[in-house]
């Protein structure tokens, strides 16, 4: 046998497919990277990001995408915020009693300590996504969200294989969902830290 490593030859494909095609001009995503990039710098390093893991997260939202349509749920396109100009494109738009914006995120993060159970609180290690939604709902004028997970390696209990594992361990992948309603006031914090902050930057013109 003979085993020859070799090119795969995919990278332009991998880094143009319509999935990153984005409108021109100032988008959320800057305002809300550029703050945690300040917030968490050991974490958020700013840069390109990893198109082989964009690709993974955006053939999970492929996947899921012909199931949602047929639960009063749309893939929407791109909106712009009034007042500033500012380009963003929530995963979803849920319709049922209400509006509610939904996002669906691909991830590496443990689940050892998501809630399981009503909490009024989501972890620290997640604020991110949650600052995401909270502008959003800001600017589509609804308090309600839908966190949607995938965890490719569950709460990491498989790294503990060799001593014994706690009880409720999830050693394996898990797709997790969770609803989020928004005080007012959250909204608006939320909002004004991620506008602030750009502003500051010089990101946005005072």
């Amino acid at each position: 046998m003979i085993v020859t490593p070799v090119s795969h030859g995919l990278e332009d494909f991998i880094a143009q497919q319509p999935g990153y095609v984005r409108g021109k001009g100032l988008h959320m995503s800057q305002l809300y990277d550029a703050l945690y990039q300040d917030l968490e710098p050991g974490r958020y390093t700013g840069g390109t990001p990893d198109p082989l893991r964009l690709e993974v997260g955006l053939s999970l939202e492929a996947v899921l995408e012909e199931g949602f349509k047929k639960r009063f749920v749309e893939r929407p396109g791109e909106f712009v915020e009034p007042e500033y100009g500012i380009i963003f494109s929530p995963d979803l738009i849920i319709f049922n009693s209400h509006v509610r914006v939904g996002e669906m995120k691909l991830t590496w993060l443990s689940t050892r300590e998501v809630p399981r159970e009503p909490s009024n609180s989501f972890p620290v290690k997640f604020a991110k996504y949650v600052t995401q939604m909270a502008c959003y709902c800001h600017c589509l004028e609804t308090p309600y969200a839908r966190l949607i997970g995938f965890f490719i390696n569950g709460d990491y209990a498989w790294i503990r294989r060799g001593s014994r594992m706690r009880q409720g361990s999830h050693p394996g992948p898990e797709l997790l969902a969770w609803d989020i309603q928004f005080t007012a006031r959250e909204l608006k914090e939320e909002w004004d830290a991620v506008i602030n902050h750009a502003k500051h930057a010089g990101i946005l013109k005072t």
